[in-house]
């Protein structure tokens, strides 16, 4: 092959990749003009700003379930918003729904070292730390990764990653000095795109997530209150949802045992505000 149909296979390469890098940068507009509206208001913000400080100080005076539920009244959440609610509510020996802020609080920060800390211990004050566990390496391992950060985070390393990879490629084909380096880069970080998007996309497909804030869930065979009993959830056990049918959640442990419960017995993670 010569280099002039190499040349032509490379233009077409970067006519695919500058689609998607357009793409990709529409959508991170519209975050940033949402990102703009939030910010445009300043008194909202000053509020929520008094109503952290006024649940801090009910925390302090050993209030803990006034705390907490102004805690719950903070809009939007943040994570120490979430990471205090869930220190007022441990305090009240809530651990199931101290261990779910906990975890919201996680998917804002993910590598903040505080929270992280109450995780864990909450988990091991449940036991349910090896439960929660994955049981594979993989799977723990692939787990941590796609947790260590939040999608924005993963969406700009995808964003650079793919921007990368135009340059690289052009440089390639305008530099003939420097295209076997150019080249070589450009595969780096075409890979490197890669890696994010399937990150993304494990995100976006992962089964909703909940916690069993019951004291103790009986996960049974069948939706039926009557169906013989499959095993039991501690309080504080990680589960994804398989399905819904209203009363009754089909859920997952993390070794793959699976059972139906009653809706009232679990918690979603799931959060919709941003750090």
């Amino acid at each position: 092959m010569n280099w002039k149909t190499y040349s032509n296979r490379l233009r077409r390469l970067v006519g695919a990749i500058c689609i998607r890098v357009r793409e990709a940068t529409r959508s991170r507009l519209n975050i940033a003009l949402t990102v703009a509206m939030v910010l445009a208001c300043g008194l909202a913000s000053a509020g929520v700003s008094d109503d952290f400080k006024s649940a801090n100080a009910l925390y302090d005076a050993g209030k803990f379930a006034d705390a907490a539920a102004a805690y719950e009244k903070i809009e939007p959440m943040t994570a120490p918003a979430y990471f205090n609610l869930g220190n007022a509510l441990f305090r009240q020996e809530k651990y199931g729904l101290a261990l779910l802020n906990y975890e919201r609080a996680r998917r804002l920060a993910p590598r903040d070292p505080d929270i992280l800390a109450n995780l864990k211990f909450a988990q091991q004050h449940l036991a349910v730390d090896e439960l929660n566990t994955p049981p594979t390496a993989f799977r723990r391992f692939a787990q941590s990764v796609v947790a260590s950060r939040t999608s924005d985070e993963w969406s700009r390393y995808e964003l650079a990653a793919l921007w990368l990879t135009v340059l690289t490629v052009a440089g390639a084909i305008w530099w003939p000095r420097v295209r076997t380096g150019m080249i070589l880069f450009a595969v780096v970080a075409g890979l490197a795109a890669a890696a994010t998007a399937s990150v993304l996309m494990l995100q976006s497909r992962r089964a909703p997530v909940a916690i069993v804030v019951a004291g103790r869930a009986d996960t049974r065979f069948a939706p039926a209150t009557d169906a013989t009993v499959h095993f039991q959830l501690p309080e504080g056990a990680k589960v994804a949802i398989r399905e819904d049918r209203g009363a009754w959640v089909y859920v997952e442990r993390a070794d793959g045992q699976a059972g139906w419960v009653k809706a009232d017995a679990i918690e979603r993670i799931g959060i919709t505000t941003a750090k």
